[in-house]
């Protein structure tokens, strides 16, 4: 049986000699820097990043809001029915674009604690 079993390994050997001497190639070996530290560069970024056009996009809303309703006022198809009813959408446009901000900004905080897990467990080793 022990026998079986070393002739077993030497096929076994003498078919992936062959392979990884193919696959010993640069873009094949590991990386200098672990992924995890690209990745939470990228997510810092993506973060600041969300930071500023979340920022941004409240800001353009509450002024676009401001000018949109003024100018309204003054069209000859200005109603206050008609206002109150551009007003509701106008809340709810706000309110979905604040609920997908929260899901976003929790997503990257959930990225980013992973991410962080897995460097302070690797550093463990």
């Amino acid at each position: 049986m022990k026998e079986l079993f070393e002739q077993w390994t030497k096929m076994t050997e003498k078919m992936w000699d062959p392979w990884k001497q193919t696959m010993d190639v640069p873009w094949m070996l590991k990386p200098e820097q672990m992924m995890q530290g690209k990745l939470s560069s990228w997510c810092g970024a993506m973060r600041s990043s969300f930071d500023v056009n979340a920022a941004w996009w409240n800001t353009f809303m509450d002024q676009w809001e401001e000018v949109f309703f003024k100018t309204f006022k003054e069209s000859q198809l200005h109603t206050r029915p008609l206002e109150d009813q551009l007003r509701g959408l106008w809340d709810v446009i706000r309110k979905t674009q604040k609920s997908q901000a929260e899901i976003i900004k929790e997503q990257l905080e959930r990225m980013e604690k992973l991410l962080k897990e897995q460097e302070d467990s690797s550093q463990k080793l």
